[in-house]
């Protein structure tokens, strides 16, 4: 009677340890390891490092190269130019992107 009074508690703590178990994180897993991560990733918007507002073809250098209005770059459409930002388009969604710096360099024409 006490071996079967045994056999049956030393499985219902088995069990019951296995639910808990269950419950609790991996201490080896590498930090913020979540179990159900989204598979769609959003792309990181360009970097802006100038914007032509006059001349023959207005754009912006993005990611260190020029970019036309209604050219794309890394997914991304150069869709309106400012004095200072642009608008990217992607996916029916619009991102402003801010030139943080403004340098202005002065041309001057020979003779003037």
């Amino acid at each position: 009677m006490v071996k079967s009074l045994c056999l049956i508690l030393l499985g219902c703590s088995l069990i019951a340890s296995n639910g808990y178990a269950s419950s609790l994180s991996d201490p080896t897993a590498p930090p913020n390891n979540s179990k159900h991560t989204s598979t769609t990733k959003r792309a990181a918007l360009p970097s802006l490092q100038a914007i032509i507002v006059g001349g023959e073809q207005p754009g912006a250098i993005l990611n260190q190269r020029f970019v036309a209005v209604n050219q794309n770059i890394s997914g991304f459409t150069l869709s309106r130019l400012h004095q200072d930002y642009v608008v990217l388009a992607r996916a029916g969604k619009q991102y402003k992107i801010k030139l943080d710096k403004v340098s202005v360099k002065r041309v001057t024409v020979q003779g003037q």
